[in-house]
């Protein structure tokens, strides 16, 4: 039997150097312990036997050597124990159970705790039955004042809930960098500080009091789907932070870490295929090799990794105590047990640092591709200034051939038109028929309308337009010539405003031709009127008016003469347009086409 502990001093008592301890594989009952007399005095501060599923059986005496009674408190410092049963010599058939799987709505402190009262002058045999089946096991055993236990609790309490809201805030803080970035590995490493934070309430206790007690019995149970998720964030964290698609190894040795999470995940939350050991040695493999690829990679000249190496680091050192404490090497967490929470805080601000650094590399790099770039354009904008000045040369030397052939073709035009109105006329002063004699007139103006055109292209620099109103008042001079003008009092007014290609120009000067002289020869009996002329652009159309105030005439009697199926198929199928025509007090054609 192990000395009796005198509950009556102020300090926080460890009971386990003072008590006996028996590990039970073959889940007896205390009074099968007890009539074995199995229980060995045990020295240590803490128990640790891993994720083992035996049973732990502590046995101590305490003892109230004052003159009035005692309340004390008897503190288990672990807040993942399941199942905890405290017995009571002489009453061994009536334990106080607690633990996580037995947790109640009343539960507010971290850890485990019983109320222990001595009346005075008194001792007491008390035993202690601890198990886990899904959780490691590490706890130490403490008497304290109560008073004192749940101050120090609410403290210790403010303390993980400020870190965790630390990490909470950097958490988000990732996210947005990663909505507004496109960044998908502060959106992998976002994901990954949430189901850390989960994890470390469930390991500090925080689950247990603030989650209601239902989702407390499930959350115990599942370490190995949350440990894997954690392998997976953090695996693809590291691969698009890292960049590891330009190290194809590093990049394929995480892809298989994370395909080995997933199947550990399914396969080893199966009933009777649970083993959270294999999950926590490919956690530290992990972890090792983690730390590794980020030097690899910062040493083969990716500078953004010496971050990632400052932050992990920290956080690698706290993740190698928590796994050497789940396997049962060290109870150094118990003194530390938030380390995780202050080590992931820090990489959360080294890594949030990423972004400014980042912004730094491409901001020099930038710099550097437009010095380049700015040298290259000088040179390539001197290149192409040389080639513009060759090209601009040789399309002028090649615009002034076009200008001097095309000269020559109209001129030839013109000359062999004029060629065919000079035989014309030979032929025309032979005649002595007059109705021939007028039809040879008609020709002669027709082909002079055209001839005009050419004419004009000769006198003007501008090859591609005719100016009308010039071109007009010298077909209509040319008509009037024709028809005896002397003998006529008719006036010819016009209002033209309007530059036409030759093409069209010619069609325009055709028609011309054919109505005003219809209008000398018919409009007017007493060879006395006025013919008026007019030819604008409005918005998208181009409207001829040839209109006299002579006496009109009967289109039906005259719509299969020469001149009028000219100007049909002149203004239908040559212009594209469409044609009004008044007759019956006076004619009047309005003609409208585009170009």
């Amino acid at each position: 039997m192990a000395n009796s502990i005198n509950i009556s001093q102020q300090k926080q008592i460890s009971l386990l150097e003072n008590s006996s301890v028996y590990i039970d594989e073959k889940q007896l009952s205390i009074q099968d312990v007890l009539k074995q007399d199995l229980f060995e005095i045990y020295l240590k501060p803490y128990i640790n036997i891993g994720t083992s599923q035996k049973t732990i059986w502590i046995k101590f005496r305490l003892q109230n050597p004052t003159q009035k009674p005692i309340e004390k408190s008897l503190i288990l410092t672990s807040s993942l124990l399941e199942y905890i049963a405290l017995y009571k010599d002489g009453d061994l058939n009536r334990p106080i159970i607690k633990g996580v799987s037995h947790i109640t709505k009343e539960h507010t402190t971290l850890f485990p705790f019983y109320n222990i009262q001595l009346e005075a002058k008194t001792s007491q045999d008390y035993y202690l039955e601890v198990k886990s089946l899904y959780e490691p096991v590490d706890f130490g055993v403490g008497i304290q004042d109560k008073n004192e236990y749940l101050a120090e609790d609410r403290a210790q309490q403010f303390v993980n809930i400020m870190l965790i809201g630390m990490v909470l805030a950097l958490m988000l803080y990732s996210f947005l960098v990663s909505f507004y970035t496109k960044d998908k590995s502060y959106s992998y490493y976002s994901f990954y500080l949430f189901f850390l934070v989960y994890q470390q309430m469930t390991y500090l206790g925080l689950t247990q009091i603030y989650f209601p007690v239902d989702f407390v019995v499930i959350d115990i149970k599942i370490p190995i789907i949350k440990v894997s998720t954690l392998l997976i964030t953090a695996s693809l964290f590291a691969m698009y932070f890292l960049k590891t698609k330009q190290r194809p190894i590093l990049h394929k040795i995480y892809k298989l870490f994370v395909f080995i999470a997933l199947m550990e995940m399914i396969i080893l939350s199966i009933p009777g295929m649970y083993n959270l050991n294999i999950v926590i040695i490919t956690g530290a493999l992990f972890i090792i090799f983690n730390l590794s690829a980020s030097i690899i990679s910062y040493r083969q000249g990716y500078t953004q990794a010496r971050l990632f190496i400052v932050g992990f680091s920290i956080v690698f050192f706290s993740y190698l105590l928590i796994i050497l404490d789940a396997i049962g090497l060290t109870s150094i967490m118990q003194d530390f047990q938030n380390i995780l929470m202050f080590g992931t805080a820090f990489e959360a601000l080294i890594l949030s640092l990423a972004f400014a650094d980042r912004y730094v590399i491409l901001q020099k790099e930038k710099e550097k591709v437009d010095a380049h770039m700015l040298i290259a354009s000088k040179d390539r904008a001197s290149i192409i200034e040389n080639e513009v000045i060759k090209k601009t040369h040789e399309l002028n030397h090649a615009l002034k051939t076009k200008e001097l052939l095309l000269k020559e073709i109209h001129h030839r035009v013109k000359n062999n038109l004029q060629v065919i109105l000079s035989m014309i006329r030979l032929q025309n002063d032979e005649i002595e028929d007059k109705v021939v004699m007028e039809k040879f007139i008609n020709l002669e103006n027709r082909i002079n309308a055209i001839a005009k055109t050419y004419n004009m292209l000769l006198i003007k620099d501008d090859l591609e337009e005719i100016d009308m109103q010039e071109y007009i008042d010298s077909l209509l001079w040319d008509i009037q010539g024709t028809v005896n003008y002397k003998s006529h009092k008719i006036r010819i007014k016009t209002d033209i405003d309007a530059m036409i290609p030759l093409r069209e120009s010619v069609y325009i000067g055709l028609i011309i031709n054919e109505l005003v002289t219809n209008a000398y020869k018919y409009a007017f009996d007493d060879h006395k009127g006025t013919v008026f002329i007019s030819l604008y652009h409005n918005e998208n159309d181009f409207i001829l008016t040839v209109e006299d105030d002579g006496k009109g005439f009967i289109i039906e009697e005259n719509h299969k003469t020469l001149g009028l199926k000219l100007i049909h198929t002149l203004v239908y199928d040559q212009l594209g347009g469409d044609m009004e025509i008044f007759t019956n007090d006076h004619t009047k054609y309005i003609i409208r086409f585009t170009i």
